[in-house]
């Protein structure tokens, strides 16, 4: 049903009816939660619309139209649209309109201003060495990813507050920033204390401060001076052109991070080596179970092969022995066949005497 509002919407001639045109601003810090609210007149009912800064429908009355969790409806009713946006982020800055549909067409704008709040920032030493043996400190405190770009000054000793050249390098959006102050320092003392001052809007009166003590790089110095000579001082070449010679000596808070670094760097390396061996072990131990169960399967083989053979011997034995034995009764078989051939070629000559003498008897 409310698109065919919003059809009947586009027809209306807003320009000709609009009648007031409110004007709100309103600050939220990056990640928290925006609240929209738009109330028409007491006694006046109307429909309510919220339009996002892209010019889309937020929401109609109770209905949403953009497709986006962090788009929630707190309350509606006939004289009310309250909204929130809920992890705002610096793409959410803009105006935002509510549009009141009644027997005229008044319009509420909210212009919203993002704060993007820095984290405490970082300050960094180095030491650079002019040519003519001179020294001094350069000092680079810096806040990352903030909007509208932090203020930073200089605090020398408790009571002395001043300020240094600031370069603001905002990122491809355009909207956040990066800010770093330097500050030179061309003579010091072992107590001599500099701190790095932030003040930003999100901050909300209050502020960031980084101390510097430059007794750490006195003792530094003085371990440098310690060591030979060639290790810390170069002889000039005549061939290239003169410089300053800058020697960077990360102190304070950038030598702590470097140390966590190193540290976390070693664990890690640590932790990828007690993988591999695990990884080797684990292979180790796989590839024994495999010659395992070779052996295993060519001993079994082999004895399944030695007890074939066996079989087919015994097997061949006894053929042999049956076929041994079924010679020699064949052989006695012979034998006994010859001799009783015999026995009757010597019986049937006699038996013919006897008849032939028979003969001549009867005859006579």
């Amino acid at each position: 049903m409310w698109w065919q509002v919003l059809s009947l919407l586009s027809w209306f001639p807003v320009q000709d009816t609009l009648l007031t045109n409110l004007t709100e601003t309103v600050t939220v810090e990056e990640g928290h939660t925006l609240t929209l609210e738009c109330a028409t007149s007491p006694g006046k009912t109307a429909s309510l619309q919220w339009l996002a800064p892209s010019g889309f429908t937020m929401f109609l009355n109770g209905h949403p139209a953009l497709k986006d969790s962090r788009y929630q409806l707190l309350h509606h009713s006939a004289t009310q649209l309250s909204i929130q946006v809920a992890n705002v982020t610096v793409q959410d800055e803009g105006v935002y309109k509510c549009l009141q549909y009644g027997n005229s067409v008044s319009t509420k704008e909210v212009r919203v201003i993002v704060l993007a709040t820095p984290v405490k920032p970082t300050l960094e030493a180095s030491v650079i060495r002019r040519p003519n043996g001179k020294e001094h400190v350069v000092l680079r405190c810096s806040a990352q990813r903030s909007k509208p770009p932090p203020r930073i000054t200089w605090l020398l000793g408790t009571n002395m507050e001043i300020y240094s050249e600031t370069h603001h390098k905002f990122e491809t959006d355009g909207k956040k920033c990066n800010t770093t102050s330097m500050l030179i320092v061309h003579s010091f003392s072992k107590n001599s204390t500099v701190g790095c001052v932030l003040r930003h809007q999100g901050l909300q009166g209050s502020k960031f401060v980084v101390p510097f003590q430059f007794e750490d790089l006195v003792t530094e110095q003085e371990t440098v001076s310690d060591a030979p000579e060639q290790s810390t001082r170069s002889s000039p070449d005549p061939q290239q052109p003169t410089s300053i010679d800058a020697s960077p000596r990360y102190m304070g808070l950038a030598r702590k991070k470097s140390g966590i670094l190193l540290l976390t760097l070693v664990s890690f390396l640590i932790f990828v080596l007690f993988i591999i061996v695990q990884l080797f072990i684990m292979k180790l131990r796989k590839a024994h179970v495999v010659w395992k169960k070779e052996n295993e399967i060519s001993e079994n083989t082999l004895e399944s092969y030695r007890s074939r053979s066996n079989n087919e011997e015994t097997s061949s034995q006894e053929k042999n022995s049956q076929t041994s034995h079924s010679k020699r009764c064949m052989d006695y078989i012979a034998r006994l066949y010859s001799g009783a051939k015999t026995k009757k070629e010597a019986v049937q000559p006699s038996q013919s005497k006897e008849k032939g003498t028979h003969v001549p008897e009867s005859i006579v």
